[in-house]
């Protein structure tokens, strides 16, 4: 089996008040399965970043510059102990050999798309 761990950033995160996702995910290269977590911030600085459990799935593409695909998708609980609920979370990222790549996301009340992608292998 070959893994590969990948953590990295959706979104613009030197503006300290963009919603971004900071994620770190396990790649099984064999199966095209991806397992791991995320932590989401919102309307910083007023709320608590959310975080949790996310799965999903990993291609090659052959397409043009972006060698990698990911989806990811999960339940994240609510950053508030009186309210327990979990919310959807969605996400993809198109990613270069370089790293860079471009991706969105989806949680709560925002919707992001065409957002810079930068990771770490």
């Amino acid at each position: 089996m070959s893994f590969k761990r990948i953590t990295g950033t959706i979104g613009f995160a030197p503006d300290l008040n963009a919603s971004i996702v900071n994620f770190s995910l396990l790649v099984n290269e064999d199966s095209h399965t991806v397992a791991g977590s995320v932590e989401i911030q919102v309307n910083p600085p007023e709320e608590k970043p959310y975080s949790g459990t996310v799965t999903g799935t990993a291609y090659a593409t052959g397409y043009g510059d972006f060698v990698e695909v990911i989806a990811i998708q999960g339940t994240i609980p609510s950053n508030n102990k009186l309210t327990p609920i979990n919310f959807p979370f969605n996400a993809h990222m198109s990613l270069k050999a370089d790293g860079s790549g471009v991706g969105g996301f989806n949680f709560r009340t925002t919707h992001l798309e065409d957002q810079p992608v930068s990771t770490k292998s």
